[in-house]
């Protein structure tokens, strides 16, 4: 699905997010990198949707507002059981 993300993640490795003090970090990154947007979806895992969106934000400089309200109207477009973040 995301090769390249996982491949990152791997990289990165959990000692990173252990020096840097962030517990849990590494292993939710790897969950939601396997995890798929919705059931079914090939194109996007949990954590490739969620940096899209937020590298869409940064470079249009979007407000936490309005992508918050974007959030939730995604999330209301997509199939019911889908992964993407509300907040």
């Amino acid at each position: 699905m995301a090769d390249n993300l996982e491949e990152m993640i791997n990289d990165i490795g959990a000692e990173a997010f252990e020096e840097a003090n962030i517990n849990g970090s590494y292993n939710n990154l790897s969950v939601d990198a396997e995890k798929s947007l919705y059931p079914g979806c090939k194109n996007f895992s949990r954590l490739a949707a969620t940096l899209k969106l937020i590298s869409l934000k940064a470079t249009h400089g979007w407000s936490d507002k309005s992508f918050t309200q974007l959030l939730g109207v995604l999330k209301s477009m997509l199939p019911e059981n889908n992964e993407l973040p509300e907040t």
